[in-house]
Formats: structure tokens, C-alpha cells, sequence
């Protein structure tokens, strides 16, 4: 998804988030699957290296993690119950982080 910048209500629960992450980063079948899995089941949202609790609103996280007057960054990733279509695998998000380093490092010497 890339960096989205959202505005949503305080109430806002962090299930909600993740249901939208969900409809962003899968395709939705024509005929929805009842024994499919709940977003919240296959996904996990981060705030500050943190889990954040799926029945957390948006107010709560921003009073007990993220503590700024700042926009509130969160992350997801799945939890590996479900493949996700395009999700790096640990070694290629190391392998990209190594090549950007190396990119970083040969700007710096010229």
C-alpha cells in the first residue's frame, strides 16, 4: 500500500484498520467465502514496535502508545495464517534493505 496518509474517526477501532488494509491489499471475491478469515484474524497492526489490540480505538493508541501530538504511523504484516499477494519474504526485505544501505553509502562518498 505503500505510505497512505488516512484521516479517521478516535473511536475507531484497530479491527476497522485492518479490515480497510484488507480490501486494499486483496482482491475481494464476487461471492464472499463464510468460513473465510476475519482481517484481524490474518493481519497484525503495529504502532511503535507494538501489536495493537484489535479492539483498540484510535484515541486509546494515541493516549497509551504513541504519546505525540503527531499523525499516528501504523504498520501491518500478516501473522502467516494467510499468504498475502505481493508480501516480501524476511529475506527479501533483508536483501532490499542491504541494497538501499549500499545505495545510501555510495551517495555519501561522491
Amino acid at each position: 500500500m505503500g505510505n497512505s496518509r488516512l484521516n479517521a474517526n478516535r473511536m475507531l477501532r484497530s479491527k476497522k484498520i485492518l479490515a480497510y488494509v484488507s480490501e486494499r491489499i486483496e482482491a475481494q471475491p464476487e461471492k464472499p467465502d463464510p468460513n473465510a478469515l476475519k482481517p484481524e484474524e490474518y493481519l497484525e497492526l503495529y504502532c511503535l514496535n507494538q501489536i495493537v489490540p484489535p479492539t483498540m480505538t484510535l484515541a486509546t493508541l494515541r493516549a497509551h502508545v504513541w504519546k505525540s501530538g503527531t499523525d499516528v504511523l501504523l504498520y501491518y504484516k500478516s501473522n502467516g495464517k494467510k499468504k498475502i499477494p505481493g508480501e516480501k519474504t524476511p529475506e527479501q526485505v533483508l536483501e532490499e534493505r542491504e541494497r538501499e544501505e549500499e545505495d545510501e553509502r555510495l551517495l555519501n562518498t561522491v
